[in-house]
Parts: structure tokens; sequence; C-alpha cells
């Protein structure tokens, strides 16, 4: 990323699990100086939120005010515009950041699938470059195809493995079908489970209580009212052999999951099909399930976990991504 040294960048993404804070300090470790502003308007107070899902009219007055707010300190100087997912993205704040940065080079990163984000299809005119996770939007709408990355810092494999599978997830019907047909399984084959579904307590209390749900009642083990924290999910990822994925079928890309297993030397239990088709791929590490019919070799997990070359995990590190983006 020669390319970055003296540059100036505008980074406007959501800020997530401190993605935007290990984008920001590789970039500037590039020798560029970055000016970092969130997307997730709705987190900064109830006012706000209500008026993101109100009225267009509102909303849209809202995000104006609020980018005027959040970019009153960075320069008119700025090199690129880098704009990660593009949620709330108004035409008038797009006009009015490429009427500011009238030279600056716009580019933006697709986090998301069409079918999740139509709004996509408005918002891609402002930019000189395109990028998507998406392999199968990459494909339809001639964009270009950059899957995302794993933290090499935060990435530490272990030989000592104390889980043979690993589930951490939000709370949704098909996962819970996953769970309940992954402990089945891994009772049949005698192999240990950490299972960890994070679940509101007045969905856990309506589905319950009220509705008797039986995935809620034979799960109640592994569900908890606080998302488990980031550093202790990481803690957990270099002493288990395999991580398990649920991509909902709308999502064609790879889900971060992908990459955690990756970079840690895991094996990886998704239902992601378009895996089979990506150049890391490898049934040795990979097995691909169907979520209507739970099956697993009962090989998978007897056989060692296959390096890969060198190259594949340096174009999947943070600065391989980083290199593709603003290369």
């Amino acid at each position: 990323m020669n390319r970055l040294k003296n540059k100036k960048i505008l980074l406007i993404m959501p800020f997530f699990y401190h993605y935007e804070d290990a984008i920001k300090a590789h970039l500037e470790q590039a020798g560029a100086e970055v000016w970092l502003v969130d997307t997730n308007i709705h987190a900064y107070g109830f006012g706000k939120k209500l008026v993101m899902f109100y009225t267009k009219l509102l909303r849209d007055r809202l995000v104006y005010r609020y980018y005027e707010k959040a970019l009153r300190d960075v320069p008119d100087t700025i090199d690129e515009v880098m704009i990660i997912k593009g949620t709330w993205m108004t035409d008038e704040v797009l006009h009015a950041l490429q009427a500011r940065f009238a030279s600056a080079d716009f580019r933006i990163y697709h986090w998301d699938s069409v079918a999740t984000f139509p709004d996509q299809l408005r918002i891609n005119r402002f930019f000189t470059k395109i990028y998507t996770f998406d392999p199968v939007d990459a494909a339809q709408y001639g964009w270009i195809y950059r899957p995302t990355f794993f933290e090499e810092e935060i990435c530490h494999p272990s030989e000592e493995k104390r889980y043979d599978f690993l589930l951490i997830c939000s709370m949704h019907t098909r996962r819970m079908e996953v769970l309940r047909k992954l402990k089945a399984l891994a009772e049949k084959q005698q192999k240990t489970l950490y299972s960890y579904i994070y679940v509101p307590w007045l969905q856990y209390i309506r589905e319950t209580l009220f509705r008797h749900n039986p995935l809620y009642e034979g799960a109640r083990d592994a569900l908890h009212f606080q998302p488990l924290p980031q550093a202790e999910t990481y803690a957990l990822y270099p002493h288990t052999r395999c991580i398990v994925d649920y991509t909902f079928p709308q999502q064609n890309g790879f889900s971060m999951r992908t990459y955690d297993a990756m970079g840690r030397r895991c094996k990886l239990l998704t239902n992601n099909p378009h895996v089979k088709d990506a150049d890391f791929y490898d049934p040795q590490n990979i097995y691909v399930y169907d979520p209507d019919h739970f099956e697993i070799p009962a090989d998978f997990l007897d056989t060692p976990y296959r390096v890969l070359p060198a190259e594949i995990y340096d174009r999947y590190r943070l600065d391989g991504f980083l290199q593709e983006l603003f290369g």
C-alpha cells in the first residue's frame, strides 16, 4: 500500500466489532491520515432511532444534519473517500460529499448482498470503483469481487483443542434448528460442542411462556441474555477444531466466521455453497452442510487441518483486503 503514504482518507463505515479501528490503524501504518465517520446514526440517541424508522422526510433531514456535523473537522483536501456499506446515504449527502471533496477518488465496498440492501443500486452512480463481498452480485452487476478478511494480530492458532464444534450466534429459528441437529450429531459421534446463543429476554419470555416453542426448551443451556463479549469469543476460537456457521439463504458472501476459522487454522462447517468456488476452499478443512438434511462425515474432524499456501493467507489478511480496495 505504498501509494497511500501521505494520503488523506475519509473512511465512512458502520462501527461494529472494532473493525473500524483495525482498518484505520492499518491505513495509518501505511502512511495515510484517516478521518473516520460512523454510519450507525440510530446508535446516537433514542430520538434519532425513532426518526430513522419513522418518515423518509424526517429521516433524510436527520441524515444530512448528522453528516454536516460529523464532517465538520474533516479537511477539504481529502484524496480518497471510501464508504463501506453506505447505509442511510442519501443522494443529498452524496452530492454534498462530491461537491466538497471534488478532487477525491470515491470508492464503495458493499458488505451486504443486494437482496438484503437493494439501495446499493441507487447509490452506486456516485463512485468510480465498486467492490462487493457477494460473488453473485459481482457477476450480475459487473462489480469488483473482494471477500472480507481476518485480523492477523488477534489470530493465535493453538494445538490445544478443547472443543470439537463451536457455535456462537444470535437467536434465529433456523440457527436453533441447526443447533438441535448439531447437538444430536455431537452426541452420536462422541464430540464436544460449545454453543452460545444470544436471545433478547423479552423474546425468550414470549417464545417459552406464551408460545411454548420447543426449540427454546431444547436449547435452554445454550441461551443467554447478553452477547458473548468479543474478547471471550476470540479466546475460544484457537481451542476449537471446527467453527460452525449458518448463512441466511439470501446472503451469498461469506460470513466473518469463515475468515475467523482460516486465520486460526480451524475447520469450518457452513451452509453457504458458494464457498466451494473460493480459492481457499479445501474439502479437508471446510464442509458444506444442508440445514434440512444435516449430516457431517464422521471422519471430517479426524483428519487434521490442512495448511493453505502462504499467498492465500496473505490475500485474506486485513492488509491484503486494504491493498485491493485502495490499490
